[in-house]
């Protein structure tokens, strides 16, 4: 089933753009900095809260449509985790989605109606399991519902100047010998990075693997395109905010389905239009994602450490010159 197509606002500032193919160049106009956020339909309102309050346009371009799993069998063995907590040693989530549609299964699971929208059942999670979470974004869903220190012990990967939160740094605090022959529940969505896992198997772990969410690659519409082709009239004033390599993989696909490839077979008149866009700045938050991003065929590349403030500083530096430039036009 198609995914529905992501929600793009028409900037109030941009001009007229044609259909694929124009040259976006023979209707630029002026315009504020742009950030094109392309977190999942939803879960961009914060950032691009804070980006307004600092002068900077943005424009909702989402790249992966996230669900709550629906499967029957993924269902299943999310349940029978969730109603056997007690017998792991540690529960591991490998993002604020996990987290999210883990513990809304969790609440569903435990209210006496069965509905996932009482919430008349608090989250008691064990006070003896342990947690695991790769990012502070996790750590953060995961104290919002009330599992936090000191009540519950949550692992994660420490911040500074020189912060990694991946499955890497994860592992580096974990006590792996006291993992061993012991058991793991692992919570992600459809597919991902097998490294947490095969590390702890390779270390004697039982580890479980439920599936909480599914990931999907939506396709723009008209109107997404259009808004999207308005705003990069002036590339150079435009700024991606790409947050995941899989997004980044799937944008790929679009633009080589749309424009041709910067190398390869164009539709007529479209290079053009490919360059201009792939000639915005972007700006991404961990090497995995930037070197998507230069397979992507982009080449002005910020990579800067994990977090929405680190991500906000860096987008202020950048917007600092053209926002004089935009003032005094």
């Amino acid at each position: 089933m198609t995914s529905r197509a992501p929600r793009a606002p028409t900037p109030s500032s941009a001009a007229a753009v044609g259909a694929a193919g124009t040259d976006l160049r023979a209707v630029a106009s002026p315009v504020a900095p742009c950030a094109i956020l392309t977190r999942p339909d939803g879960q961009a309102q914060s950032l691009a809260a804070r980006l307004h309050a600092e002068g900077i346009d943005t424009l909702e371009f989402p790249l992966l449509h996230i669900a709550a799993q629906a499967d029957p069998a993924a269902l299943a063995a999310l349940d029978d985790a969730l109603r056997s907590l007690t017998s792991y040693a540690l529960a591991v989530f490998v993002s604020p989605n996990a987290v999210a549609h883990a513990l809304a299964r969790w609440v569903h699971l435990q209210s006496p109606n069965g509905r996932a929208d009482d919430r008349e059942t608090a989250v008691r999670w064990p006070e003896t399991l342990s947690l695991a979470v790769v990012g502070p974004g996790s750590a953060q869903a995961l104290a919002e519902a009330g599992i936090a220190a000191p009540a519950h012990r949550v692992i994660v990967p420490p911040g500074g100047p020189q912060a990694r939160f991946d499955s890497e740094a994860l592992l580096e605090q974990l006590d792996l010998p006291a993992l061993a022959g012991r058991r793991v529940l692992l919570v992600r969505g459809d597919g991902g990075r097998e490294l947490l896992a095969d590390t702890l198997r390779a270390n004697g772990t039982q580890v479980d693997i439920v599936s909480a969410y599914t990931r999907r690659a939506p396709e723009p519409d008209a109107t997404a395109w259009a808004a999207l082709e308005a705003r990069l009239v002036t590339p150079q004033r435009c700024a991606w905010v790409l947050t995941s390599s899989e997004a980044v993989r799937h944008l790929s696909t679009l633009l080589a389905a749309r424009y041709g490839t910067r190398d390869g077979v164009h539709t007529p008149g479209t290079p053009q239009v490919l360059a201009q866009i792939l000639s915005a700045a972007c700006f991404t938050s961990h090497t995995r994602i930037a070197d998507a991003a230069r397979s992507a065929g982009f080449d002005r590349i910020t990579q800067c450490a994990p977090g929405d403030d680190n991500l906000l500083a860096a987008l202020k530096t950048w917007a600092d010159p053209i926002q004089v430039k935009h003032d005094d036009r």
